[in-house]
């Protein structure tokens, strides 16, 4: 069965086009500061590994080398969330972030 209804998170999300990594990040929230792991990564939003999952509206901000994004969760899936960021990043940041250019998370 189609399904044509999307959401307008889901329109965001696929705004960028989304690039897979494994890449330890910081993450911080209203509750302190956090180790992540991106597991993907747009201009537009990111996807993120956590100890302990969050809640969906959390207010956030993704720190990895040059990346610094402000968002909020928008889903979650266990220890899985996804992030929309309040502001498309640069693309140049995007890309020196895949390309293993920011090496190690703040």
């Amino acid at each position: 069965m189609l399904h044509t209804a999307t959401s307008e998170s889901t329109v965001e999300m696929r705004r960028f086009g989304r690039h897979r990594v494994m890449l330890s990040a910081r993450l911080y929230t209203p509750d302190g500061a956090v180790s992540a792991v991106l597991l993907d990564l747009s201009q537009g939003g990111a996807m993120l590994a956590l100890p302990l999952p969050l809640p969906k509206g959390s207010h956030i901000v993704l720190v990895r080398g040059s990346l610094e994004a402000h968002g909020a969760v928008v889903w979650t899936q266990g220890r899985r969330c996804g992030i929309a960021f309040d502001e498309p990043v640069d693309e140049t940041i995007v890309d020196q972030t895949i390309s293993g250019v920011a090496r190690s998370a703040h």
